[in-house]
């Protein structure tokens, strides 16, 4: 048997594309999708999730697995309005993971595929050009509980994601607050509308009043919910797991919505939460003390400027037998360059470069003029971290246990300072450990722009409650997924990544192959057509004479070609 063995040389493959050369070209599909749902249909993810889901339909013409399934592919294209629904089932890779049976491809003697669909029962008079239709998903997500719908996330996703062993022994989780932008309209059910600042934060009226007249002219009025979010994380920042969700309406206070979230987490996997993480808007002593008391779950939370506790602090500090040590954030190395799929660094287009080069050139120039016409601000300029550990801390009564304080200090270069406190449950850390698991948190602003790449509901014109719970849910299952597949494929460093550049460096994706001489090179559809289009005399005529030759052998009944328009020599 004769063994012939291609060689990946991209290089090699444009020089000899760009003189008109080339012995034959193939469209990779995209798969990338397709290995997802594999492994989730593999694993019988999708089934589980079915089995509970909570459907408001007694019948179901359609399996519940092909509506979550549908679900899941929306969300990795970043779609949100049903309508969108026929082409992405008909361009995704959703069809290639199912059976022949319920889905499949036909390509005719053109060249033109259609998509087959069997469909779920004897009703159908037409042929199907979608497994499920449009309008049932839409129907089904809008008649769903929001309720329901969140309890049976946060009670069986957490448990699936168990299985897929998505927690770590060191059982950190993170709780925060976050807002949904919507479109400014009324009607969207339980929304709220604020004043917000540049930065997407809010203003309130006090604020507001401090503002000068060119900072007011940046805020702007926006409508949004307010979610709160259960997530398990590692120190190594490679995984973010959203294990409970809530959605809140108008009125409703984190503070109280967080702790049922904890409770059913602890309840169905007992064990497995050690440590809380939480913002000083969840502080409730309380609840604090009877974690430790009755689950073990120590917690960190910075306190508030107006508790007394802090003040304690204060004072402690001034002893002549209180140590301080000097501390620096440990910053997690930035990520590596990016790879290809066969390990190799993947280059930047020549342009890009350039323009990169032009950008940092006009940064250093900006950085330069900036240090001569200016010094810096010394109110700004922050010469040093001071933090002191202060043990056994019992004057926070509402608290049945008692607290460790990392009291921080950070000095100025004008001699002025600003102070702030941590409290843990923990009698045992170090400063320098509360500091470091606390800077976790740090991760959740940069986690949020990332779900919210998937949950842009300014995009989503549904006003209904339950279809706002239903695409948050969605995405929030889908991302959890989707970086628990990256976990078991081996490309865990992908999740501190952005989904689309995730799916770009995976080793799939929709490509163009180009052959020549024992050579071929990957492209993407953009590429390709660059180069075809960028070819000019000779090269394009020879381009074009094997383009219709290849034409010719795969399809030989099919009429000659049309007589190309006249080019230049």
């Amino acid at each position: 048997m004769d063994l012939v063995v291609f060689e990946n040389n991209k290089t090699y493959v444009i020089d000899e594309f760009r003189e008109g050369r080339f012995d034959y070209i193939e469209l990779a599909s995209d798969v990338a999708e397709t290995r997802f749902f594999q492994f989730l249909f593999d694993q019988g993810l999708v089934e589980r999730l079915a089995e509970h889901y909570p459907s408001p339909r007694k019948r179901h013409h359609v399996p519940m697995w092909m509506y979550l399934s549908s679900q899941l592919s929306m969300r990795l294209h970043g779609m949100h309005s049903f309508h969108s629904y026929p082409w992405i089932i008909r361009s995704g890779g959703l069809v290639d993971a199912l059976s022949p049976e319920v889905a499949k491809r036909r390509t005719d003697a053109d060249g033109n595929i259609t998509l087959e669909c069997e469909g779920f029962n004897d009703r159908n008079l037409y042929p199907r050009q979608t497994p499920c239709d449009q309008d049932y998903l839409r129907k089904l997500a809008r008649d769903t509980s929001a309720d329901e719908l969140e309890r049976w996330y946060n009670e069986q996703a957490a448990v699936l994601f168990a299985d897929l062993g998505a927690y770590g022994g060191d059982g950190l989780f993170i709780a925060d607050g976050t807002y949904l932008f919507v479109p400014d309209n009324q009607r969207y059910e339980g929304s709220q509308r604020l004043l917000f600042d540049e930065h997407n934060h809010p203003v309130s009226k006090k604020q507001e009043k401090a503002l000068t007249a060119a900072q007011r002219d940046r805020c702007q009025w926006r409508r949004f919910y307010k979610v709160v979010l259960l997530m398990h994380c590692d120190e190594a920042g490679e995984r973010f797991v959203v294990v409970g969700i809530r959605v809140l309406r108008v009125g409703e206070s984190e503070a109280t919505a967080l702790w049922p979230l904890v409770d059913t987490f602890v309840t169905k996997l007992p064990g497995v939460m050690k440590v809380l993480l939480l913002d000083r808007g969840f502080i409730n002593g309380p609840q604090m003390g009877r974690l430790k008391q009755d689950h073990g779950i120590d917690t960190i939370i910075p306190v508030r400027s107006d508790m007394d506790i802090l003040e304690d602090v204060r004072g402690l500090s001034k002893l002549d037998s209180t140590q301080w040590e000097s501390y620096e954030p440990e910053h997690r190395p930035s990520l590596p360059p990016l790879k290809t799929s066969d390990g190799k660094s993947r280059t930047t287009h020549p342009v890009a470069e350039k323009r990169e080069r032009q950008r940092q050139a006009t940064l250093a120039s900006q950085r330069a003029a900036a240090e001569q016409e200016a010094t810096p601000d010394p109110a700004k300029v922050r010469e040093e971290t001071l933090v002191a550990r202060f043990g056994e801390l019992t004057s926070w009564s509402d608290c049945p246990v008692p607290l460790t304080g990392v009291y921080t200090r950070d000095l100025f270069a004008d001699g002025h300072e600003t102070d702030w406190l941590l409290v843990a449950t923990s009698p045992s850390w170090t400063a320098r450990r509360v500091r470091d698991l606390y800077g976790l948190r740090t991760d959740i602003e940069e986690r949020h722009r990332q779900v919210k790449c998937f949950w842009d509901l300014t995009r989503f014109h549904s006003t209904a409650w339950n279809l706002i719970v239903s695409q948050t849910v969605f995405v929030c299952l889908t991302y959890s997924l989707l970086q628990l597949h990256l976990l078991h494929q081996g490309h865990e460093e992908l999740n501190r990544r952005t989904w689309p550049t995730s799916r770009r460096l995976l080793p799939d994706g929709e490509r163009v192959i180009v052959y020549r001489q024992q050579c071929f090179g990957f492209f993407t559809l953009l590429e390709h057509t660059e180069l075809t289009l960028s070819l000019e005399g000779k090269a394009r005529r020879r381009a074009l004479a094997q383009t219709r030759r290849l034409r010719q052998e795969s399809s030989p009944g099919s009429p000659p070609p049309a007589s190309p328009p006249p080019t230049s020599p």
